[in-house]
């Protein structure tokens, strides 16, 4: 006999929440605390929950079509790189979603982009200082993922944008738009897009 599709009811229920903030978590979790949302995101793979994309667009809701891993938005230089994504990402006519993890390693790094797998998206900016073993290691245990990295070592062997630091975060923001120009080309052609360095100045593709 097939199994049952599990329903966001069921997920509710697996993790203990109510399905508002199941709807929460798969919509907007950004506002949904790192643990709520962890026990959620536990239950849907447990369940094999996949989200009911068409029900979400009957009734109105635009799915998110690219994600941002950033540090906490009550910083001002995240919050105004956010802002300058979520600006340009609006002009492609892509919501964007946002998560926060607690700190920068792998493990945390690995369950947030597992959160946006459950949303159905595909391209990720990762917003974030990290070392080049841990964007590589990102990269290279999620291949269905488009991962650009605003905050690398040039040497790393992943897809980033580079800026001059001294330009502050406004140079680093106009790097943001250069990054969702790409993550479109890479949704658009359904292909993942080769490393790519961009300075404010002018872009530079560099193949790895």
């Amino acid at each position: 006999m097939p199994r049952r599709t599990a329903t966001l009811e069921d997920v509710a229920r697996a993790a203990g929440v109510s399905q508002q903030t199941v709807s929460r978590v798969l919509n907007r979790p950004e506002v949904v605390s790192a643990r709520t949302r962890e026990q959620v995101i536990r239950a849907m793979q447990a369940l094999h929950y996949v989200p009911n994309r068409s029900a979400q667009l009957l009734a109105g809701k635009a799915a998110p079509s690219i994600g941002l891993i950033t540090a906490s938005l009550t910083l001002h230089a995240p919050s105004q790189i956010a802002a300058a994504i979520k600006s340009h990402a609006s002009l492609h006519q892509l919501e964007v979603a946002i998560a926060m993890p607690a700190q920068a390693d792998f493990v945390a790094l690995q369950a947030r982009l597992d959160e946006l797998r459950a949303q159905h998206i595909r391209g990720v900016i990762v917003s974030l200082p990290l070392e080049s073993a841990t964007a590589e290691r990102l990269v290279q245990d999620n291949p269905d993922m488009a991962c650009l990295f605003l905050d690398v070592s040039p040497e790393a062997d992943v897809c980033c944008v580079r800026f001059d630091h001294r330009d502050g975060c406004g140079a680093c923001a106009t790097c943001g738009s250069w990054g969702i120009a790409n993550l479109v080309c890479w949704r658009d052609r359904k292909v993942r897009f080769p490393p790519v360095c961009v300075s404010p100045a002018g872009a530079r593709r560099c193949t790895v």
